[in-house]
């Protein structure tokens, strides 16, 4: 497999429509633009997120390059939430998504003692990657994805809710440092 130097960065509102590209390849209902812009104007309690692939072209007018995976987390009263990590189609199996989660859990551990997100109870791979982040399984929300729709199109209607405690404790520092260490040797 080729290597590939995907960089992260925090997401700025002139991405969106990249952004909101990789939804619509991800999702049948993709969150709305005046979803994004109201999350992003939320600095003081939320961290949004672009994996990019950094030009190979030292003249090119995209300084960036391709975006290829997004993510974001919310700092909440008892926990940072992860709302949303997505991967381009084309670019999942490639450390897009674990290098996202990775800076996430970094931002969460500076704001809260805790992380949690809700993944869909058909999604294996998802959550397998979420336990090597420290969560674990704590209960089912029934309906969840039904209430957004995502239902009448293959996927469970029920999400795993997933937690890791103590996160800002050595333990937790000590196995973010490990999959970044794991990250740079791949």
């Amino acid at each position: 497999m080729k290597r590939h130097q995907i960089t992260i960065k925090q997401m700025q509102t002139t991405q969106l429509n990249e952004v909101m590209a990789i939804d619509a390849a991800c999702y049948r209902v993709p969150w709305p633009k005046t979803v994004y812009e109201a999350e992003l104007a939320c600095i003081s309690n939320r961290c949004y997120l672009v994996a990019y692939l950094q030009s190979q072209q030292p003249q090119s007018n995209n300084t960036l390059g391709t975006i290829v995976g997004h993510g974001g987390v919310s700092f909440e009263a008892d926990a940072a939430h992860i709302t949303t990590l997505t991967v381009a189609p084309q670019w999942r199996g490639h450390g897009v998504g674990i290098r996202l989660f990775l800076a996430l859990a970094v931002a969460a551990r500076k704001h809260k003692e805790s992380l949690m997100l809700e993944v869909g109870a058909d999604n294996p791979t998802a959550q397998s990657l979420y336990r090597r982040f420290g969560l674990a399984p704590v209960g089912i929300r029934r309906g969840y994805y039904a209430k957004m729709g995502l239902s009448d199109i293959g996927l469970s209607p029920d999400a795993v809710v997933m937690r890791a405690d103590n996160i800002q404790e050595p333990d937790y520092a000590s196995r973010l440092a490990k999959i970044a260490l794991e990250l740079e040797h791949t």
